[in-house]
């Protein structure tokens, strides 16, 4: 129970962002929130989906946790007393990194170290959620899929999946192969991703099942969950470990150029082609290496389950035509995820990355930066212009409303497209850009950045715009 005494005690205490890092395991668990850093140890089991805590212990996350809250009321009661003795949550001191000496130069995985500034003076932020959850009240809409709609999309992915695999590896058809490398890729983006988020349904069975697509793709669910919740926190705010840790790809201009990046807008496409494979073989590792970040054993067994049916789909292939036609085959379905998880997920534009990628020295921007606008300034959005494209849109969940997705990243898919106009107007009212172009012309775009950094001299001047 925390006293008054105890509580006023634990407001006067400084905790630095390295003590903050230090405690980021379910056995010792602590956030910080609009200054305020918390011990939720003991209430991450009461939590209905405390798995959705994964690679946000030991960071400041006011910024998702205001935006994974915005229909509720969450934000003032964690600042009641009585709530925080009712859940067990702890109140452990005030975060100061006024100390900090952060340079991007520390490529540490999971490095999210910069402050945003206070919510409550983020006027952008305010009036955008404010808006936004005005809509959702209007329409009677709900942030999460319904318990039917959830079973549906198992169902709908499920489906596909059998059909497919049937053809690939009982059939050995290359086109069927391919075709389920993309379909995977969209089943784990729509509801895989979404479950990291808590934003699929709220009936952990199904969320179980669904996150469990990475798996059966050859990913971790668990491994992206930690990763990219760094890509959430600050995007393109340091070596994005997600989409580069195997590539020497030089897409910031802080980063020291090398010789090799001359050639970077060759081989990256090289290094693309080679993801599935290298995720297939290492993301099993990872699990193991990074155990702190399990909380039950059945989320080992449906990982080796997941492996089991995708080895044992090779395994037949090759039994009923051969090794070579097997291996032609995986390779197919490999290739098929590599280029569909970069072409879908990358949502990249050059625009983007003036922003933070810009500016080596983060020290300075501490309490400097919105939260909310960083999300919208380093993220961009692409509308579909012909039917095939209209149909990647809802079969991979509307991510090409990145932006929204960024902004709510625990709203269902669906819920996207409908509150883009009123993220475009807020946007447009706040004189902020907001990106979206093109399928081709995103990728056009980023093209050129990589092109850019290639060059020894590549830079750009900060946008000073954003402070």
């Amino acid at each position: 129970m925390i006293s008054k005494r105890s509580s006023g005690l634990a407001e006067t205490r400084r905790i630095s962002y390295a003590e903050l890092k230090s405690h980021c395991s379910y056995d010792d668990a602590w956030v910080a929130i609009k200054g305020q850093v918390y011990d939720i140890t003991a209430f991450i089991p009461k939590h209905p989906f405390g798995d959705t805590f994964r690679g946000s212990l030991g960071t400041d996350c006011s910024g998702l946790f205001s935006a994974s809250h915005a229909a509720t009321v969450v934000e003032e009661q964690i600042k009641e007393p009585s709530f925080l003795i009712a859940n067990g949550i702890r109140l452990v001191g005030q975060l100061d990194v006024s100390g900090d000496r952060l340079s991007k130069d520390n490529q540490a995985p999971y490095l999210d170290r910069l402050v945003y500034k206070n919510g409550d003076e983020d006027h952008f932020w305010l009036e955008l959620r404010n808006r936004v959850s005005g809509y959702i009240k209007e329409c009677g809409e709900t942030t999460h899929y319904s318990r039917l709609e959830g079973i549906l999309y198992l169902i709908y992915y499920s489906l596909i999946f059998l059909l497919l695999s049937y053809f690939a590896w009982i059939q050995s058809s290359i086109v069927a192969a391919l075709l389920l490398g993309f379909h995977l890729i969209c089943a784990s983006t729509n509801m895989a991703h979404m479950v990291t988020h808590f934003g699929f349904t709220r009936i952990p069975s199904l969320d179980f099942i669904a996150a469990h697509f990475f798996d059966l793709c050859g990913l971790s669910c668990l491994e992206w969950q930690i990763i990219h919740q760094t890509h959430h926190h600050q995007p393109h705010s340091c070596i994005d470990y997600q989409t580069n840790q195997y590539a020497p790809i030089r897409i910031h201009p802080y980063v020291s150029h090398r010789p090799h990046h001359r050639y970077q807008h060759i081989y990256f496409w090289l290094a693309i082609a080679t993801y599935h494979i290298r995720t297939l073989m290492m993301s099993s590792l990872w699990l193991l290496q990074h155990r702190q970040h399990v909380r039950h054993r059945r989320e080992y067994v449906a990982h080796a389950i997941a492996r089991l049916i995708l080895f044992s789909c090779i395994l037949a292939c090759a039994q009923l035509h051969g090794l070579v036609s097997a291996l032609i085959i995986f390779t197919s379905y490999s290739l098929a995820c590599s280029y569909s998880a970069f072409l879908l997920l990358f949502n990249d534009h050059e625009d983007t990355h003036k922003v933070l990628a810009y500016n080596a020295d983060l020290n300075s921007l501490h309490h400097q930066l919105s939260w909310a606008e960083t999300q919208v300034r380093t993220s961009g959005n692409w509308q579909p212009t012909n039917w095939l494209l209209n149909f990647v849109e809802f079969h991979y969940g509307y991510f090409n409303y990145h932006i929204e997705h960024h902004l709510f990243p625990a709203f269902k898919p669906s819920l996207l497209k409908r509150i883009s106009p009123i993220v475009r107007q807020v946007c447009a009212d706040h004189d902020i850009p907001y990106l979206s172009t093109s399928f081709m012309v995103m990728h056009r775009s980023f093209q050129r950045h990589l092109t850019a950094m290639a060059a020894p001299a590549a830079s750009v001047a900060y946008d000073q715009r954003i402070i």
